[in-house]
């Protein structure tokens, strides 16, 4: 991610961060998550204590997919290829609608020869559940949430699908209530975005660069909406809308003052509607800002919230 400098920026709200639904500004302080409400068995696995110097408690959530044709099920609903995974290892994949429009984005653990873990995002567990229910037809594979909650790797460096693309252990802390403001913190000082807060509808997964360079595979069989995934890909073509995460150092501070403008809107001189800003974060000499942005404005320095130019293009 590029930053951007300006000279003497005015007083700022030191320490703010907050972030959106989509249809409102939330308390960042008081999510709690409850149960999947799918209405299936819950698997119970083995949990760990959490490390608060090594780990950061995370709002993630799981199925368990069980028996013979686990494997075979999953490969042909994913966008990577589980080919490569083994015991004790990780893959990113993303599930996609027959259009190509992007569910969601999960990394996918084996457990045994006929066991799959499927981590994702907590608002999107029961989306995941329901979308594999529909497309499980004759196979022998069973699909269970599991009970309990997530701890991911510390590490602080830039990662643009943190927690989802880092190292992830089972904490007891078992669907519980995690500290969404410290959550929200933690993944914009890495430059993450979070696709339940981020991401409109009709995002396609070329919207999310990082994505397709570590959990897409343009070589593996066919899977649910590969036709989109592959032409986008093959003809180099832009998104209508992509996901940013951006930090710079405004000239002023006085935009990012208050929560309760969440979203914000991004404008130019001539358009009103070049995208929103869903989060953001105020550190001490910068701000973090992630959300979408229209196609014909990605590239483009200079997008305007509340009058004020952002320095630096948002999606590159």
């Amino acid at each position: 991610m590029q930053t951007s400098q300006t000279d003497q920026p005015t007083s700022k709200p030191a320490g703010l961060v907050a972030e959106t639904t989509g249809t409102g500004p939330i308390d960042t302080e008081a999510i709690a998550t409850g149960r999947t409400g799918t209405g299936v068995p819950a698997t119970k696995v083995a949990a760990t204590e959490p490390d608060s110097e090594s780990t950061v408690e995370v709002p993630l959530a799981s199925l368990a997919i069980t028996g013979p044709d686990a494997f075979r099920f999953i490969q042909g609903q994913v966008t990577n290829d589980l080919s490569q995974l083994t015991e004790g290892t990780e893959l990113l994949a993303a599930i996609c609608t027959p259009d190509g429009k992007l569910i969601t984005i999960m990394s996918i653990q084996q457990v045994t020869a006929d066991h799959l873990r499927l981590i994702t995002y907590r608002e999107h567990l029961t989306l995941l559940s329901e979308r594999l229910s529909r497309f499980r037809i004759r196979v022998k594979a069973e699909i269970h949430p599991e009970e309990v909650g997530w701890l991911a790797d510390a590490d602080p460096r830039p990662n643009p699908l943190w927690p989802l693309d880092s190292r992830l252990l089972t904490t007891t802390n078992k669907g519980g209530s995690v500290d969404a403001g410290r959550f929200t913190r933690s993944r914009l000082a890495r430059l993450a975005t979070h696709l339940p807060v981020d991401a409109p509808a009709d995002l396609l997964v070329a919207g999310v660069p990082a994505l397709v360079a570590n959990g897409v595979s343009f070589t593996k069989g066919c899977y649910v909406g590969q036709e989109l995934v592959a032409r986008t890909d093959s003809r180099n073509a832009k998104p209508p809308i992509s996901l940013f995460v951006c930090r710079f150092t405004p000239s002023s501070y006085e935009p990012f003052a208050s929560t309760a403008k969440l979203p914000m809107n991004l404008s130019t001189e001539s358009d009103g509607n070049a995208g929103e800003v869903r989060a953001l974060l105020v550190e001490d000499t910068s701000v973090v800002i992630s959300g979408w942005v229209k196609r014909r404005f990605a590239d483009q320095a200079g997008l305007l919230i509340d009058g004020l130019p952002i320095p630096v293009a948002l999606a590159r």
